[in-house]
């Protein structure tokens, strides 16, 4: 999402909470040879989850409704705009769906990413023979 503009908390707030249970959104999940698994969602966090690429399954979504949902449901007009331009250039239902997943990525669907790994210890290490470290 590089270059974008920061949203304001508040629609950050609204886009990544949950919709009520009765308003989710059904989807389902192909994975031979069991079938069509159905399921629902009930936020982008849900929704990006759903549409994970994996080499064993593929997401059934009908992506008009997607986007419907997403702008009604979760109240995002920017981001189901950004899924109803990307799913309708996209060349096939494969692609659809994994344009679906990046636009949902990017626009917030997931957890923040992971803070930085702390840095290692500054000490040095005891040279050959000391044990334990700190003992001479």
């Amino acid at each position: 999402m590089s270059g974008a503009t920061p949203m304001e908390l508040a629609t950050a707030r609204r886009i990544l909470a949950l919709v009520p249970h009765a308003r989710r959104f059904p989807v389902g999940h192909l994975r031979p040879p069991t079938g069509v698994i159905p399921s629902f969602v009930r936020s982008l966090g849900e929704l990006e989850f759903v549409l994970l690429p994996q080499a064993d399954s593929l997401p059934g979504v009908h992506f008009e409704r997607l986007a419907a949902w997403i702008e009604n449901d979760v109240g995002d007009p920017a981001g189901a705009a950004a899924v109803r331009e990307a799913t309708a250039a996209a060349p096939s239902y494969v692609a659809a769906c994994q344009a679906a997943y990046e636009r949902i990525r990017d626009r917030g669907g997931g957890a923040p990413p992971a803070p930085p790994a702390p840095p290692p210890p500054t000490a040095p290490a005891p040279g050959p023979g000391v044990w334990p470290p700190g003992e001479a």
